[in-house]
């Protein structure tokens, strides 16, 4: 092998988003009474009439309260299944038909009348309010009686309001550039990668990856793929110890810097130095956040590579995979 030869390195990005839930999904619900058939969303529960009236759950079928129901939109993935993992009890009914119902703090009845959503991302509410339902998107209807052994009506039938509201969590992901490259490397010398695919001497950033949620529990950023190569000859990954190489030594890694929102770097990219532990099989965590404000954290990710004088000479390059969690 010759000495201090320049080495061609590039780095390829890729880009993978693990959940594909809805990522622009605002939703508000909206509910009204209105008759079975012409209810064009998700029955919540059914009425005898629009005061003074009875109720029953949406799974029965008397005729007398097709006239009547509950009626809810606006929320793509809204259900009335209690056998939801994410739902909320809104009214707890007598029977099956022909019911009195309670407030869901009750334990007189034992048919749960629910709303649900098949979306784990949705953040459903449900509460009790006389006058209106402020703080909340929608009434569902209203009570003659608190908390038990009520009749129901229409929103405008009793003082006593039954309020329901559905807070989609959601997530929004990009990359500024999908890669970056180190150009010509000397065992004499430390690389940096640029957008530009040039490479530098001085450390710059290769890319950003922009995260930002509403989710409460935040979200998790990780990093796949290899170290670079060329055939079987490879460049080290420096591995979990956040270190910067030395001119001469065979290394790769990375580092994040976040800006804005509530993101944080994880260990051990969050030094100084450099790290890279990941491989294709064995993701990498390099970011986090424990809670969602809506706001965009930008993670600055920089890339070093160095070389020693007997590594082969070629191209070198690998594909990385960024990953990101939500915590919903």
């Amino acid at each position: 092998m010759m000495n201090n030869l320049f080495k061609n390195i590039f780095i390829k990005i890729s880009v993978f988003l693990v959940l594909f839930l809805p990522l622009h999904s605002f939703a508000v619900l909206s509910c009204s009474i209105t008759t079975s058939a012409l209810c064009s969303g998700t029955v919540l529960l059914r009425m005898s009439s629009s005061d003074n009236a009875h109720a029953e759950l949406p799974s029965e079928s008397t005729i007398v309260y097709d006239n009547n129901v509950v009626c809810c939109t606006g929320v793509p993935q809204l259900s009335n299944s209690c056998a939801e993992s994410n739902k909320e009890i809104f009214a707890k009914l007598s029977g099956v038909t022909n019911a009195h119902v309670e407030e869901n703090t009750q334990s007189n009845y034992v048919n749960n009348a629910c709303i649900a959503s098949t979306y784990a991302g949705d953040e459903i509410t449900v509460g009790y309010q006389p006058n209106d339902c402020t703080g909340y998107d929608t009434i569902l209807f209203s009570m003659s009686n608190t908390p038990t052994n009520s009749q129901v009506g229409s929103p405008s039938s009793y003082n006593n309001k039954v309020c329901a509201k559905v807070f989609t969590q959601s997530i929004t992901f990009n990359i500024s550039n999908y890669s970056a490259g180190f150009g010509y490397l000397s065992p004499s010398g430390i690389r940096y990668a640029t957008s530009d695919g040039l490479g530098s001497s001085v450390e710059t950033e290769a890319y950003n990856v922009d995260i930002s949620t509403n989710a409460s529990s935040g979200y998790t950023l990780y990093v796949r793929g290899d170290t670079l190569k060329n055939g079987s000859y490879t460049i080290d990954p420096i591995g979990g110890t956040n270190i910067t190489p030395s001119p001469g030594s065979n290394a790769f890694g990375l580092r994040a810097v976040a800006t804005g929102g509530n993101g944080i770097v994880s260990s051990p990219y969050d030094g100084t130095g450099f790290a890279y532990d990941a491989t294709n099989a064995t993701p990498s965590e390099i970011g986090f956040a424990t809670s969602g404000n809506g706001l965009n954290t930008d993670y600055s990710i920089r890339s070093v590579a160095t070389i020693d004088d007997i590594l082969n000479y070629g191209l070198y390059s690998t594909n990385l995979t960024y990953i990101v969690v939500p915590n919903f």
